[in-house]
């Protein structure tokens, strides 16, 4: 699949969820049954913490969050706003300045690159001269045979994700390429 195509399946993928409304059908289990009601009462308590279907990533908090950091990028004010007016100024923001959002794309692209090399030396796939599809459909073919060694993958990230919000890890300062500064008076 081509880029192009990539970020047009990107884009209404982002739109369908931004347009999406969760719907919970009422159970039909009987109400004289205490069990069901306990196991109803804990699916619903899982749903409301962002468990149960899926990674729990595309809620509304979830969605609000990650158009809040778009519009971050564009300029755009986000204090009081929901999902529908951010989602508006953003595309307005994006036929405004279409080079801003190709560099936004080219980012992302290429932070999704460095996460699936990062996935493929954990599961020990060579990555040189593979093309991110290639690489794509190895990683993939690796985590369906080892389930389990991925959740083991994803488990860490995601505790260095949470320590690193939280602010318990340093961030990785970036090398710019100079000596580092030495204070006054320092003979180091």
């Amino acid at each position: 699949m081509t880029w192009r195509k990539q970020g047009l399946a990107l884009g209404i993928a982002a739109s369908m969820l931004l347009t999406a409304v969760p719907v919970f059908a009422a159970p039909s289990a009987p109400s004289g049954a205490p069990e069901a009601d306990s196991n109803h009462q804990a699916e619903q308590s899982q749903q409301a913490e962002g468990w149960g279907h899926g990674h729990g990533r595309h809620d509304e908090r979830h969605q609000l969050e990650r158009l809040r950091y778009i519009a971050n990028y564009f300029g755009i004010e986000t204090d009081g706003k929901d999902s529908k007016q951010l989602f508006e100024e953003i595309k307005a923001a994006k036929k405004a300045n279409p080079q801003k959002w190709e560099s936004f794309k080219a980012e992302h692209r290429a932070k999704f690159e460095e996460r699936l090399k990062e996935a493929a030396r954990y599961f020990n796939i060579p990555t040189e001269g593979k093309s991110v599809e290639q690489l794509h459909k190895e990683v993939k073919a690796a985590r369906e045979l080892n389930p389990d060694k991925w959740r083991a993958f994803i488990m860490e990230k995601r505790a260095q994700h949470d320590a690193s919000k939280r602010g318990n890890l340093p961030e990785q300062p970036k090398d710019s390429g100079q000596p580092p500064k030495q204070e006054k008076g320092s003979n180091a």
